[in-house]
């Protein structure tokens, strides 16, 4: 798509921040991604299983295998997580303790303020273990 020269001259004197948006010619733009916190990615992770297990309910699959998945997303202390590849890092080599204590913290805190909801239905088991084992593992990574 190529722009008008002239259009972009009009909008240009009614709006100059406009500028700032469209790189200039040989201007490269270049981002710097920053990790995510991780207690915010703790939460997330969260509610990806929680999504996850949501799905296999609502398509009557079998909730075991969502389960099984728990030991990626909430490894016991001191195992690293398994995201998926397109998540955000981890730091390496070693996520350092405070990092683990706050992934986990984020995991159970997602869990908890959803758990009330889950009662009665077939995730309701998944998320009480997952819950279970996010404080286990925290409670691990403070000795």
């Amino acid at each position: 798509m190529t722009i008008d020269r002239r259009l972009l001259a009009w909008i240009g004197r009614r709006n100059p921040a406009i500028y700032d948006v469209i790189p200039r010619a040989g201007q490269t733009v270049s981002l710097n991604p920053q990790p995510i916190p991780p207690g915010v990615l703790g939460e997330l992770a969260a509610a990806e299983l929680l999504r996850i297990g949501w799905l296999a309910e609502r398509f009557s699959l079998d909730l075991g295998a969502v389960a099984d998945e728990l030991d990626d997303w909430c490894p016991t202390y001191p195992k690293r997580p398994k995201l998926p590849h397109w998540w955000p890092p981890i730091p390496d080599p070693e996520p350092h303790p405070d990092w683990m204590r706050a992934y986990y913290l984020g995991f159970a805190s997602r869990l908890a303020a959803v758990s009330g909801e889950m009662a009665g239905t077939k995730l309701q088991g998944v998320t009480d273990a997952a819950l279970e084992r996010s404080i286990a593992s925290l409670e691990a990574s403070l000795g």
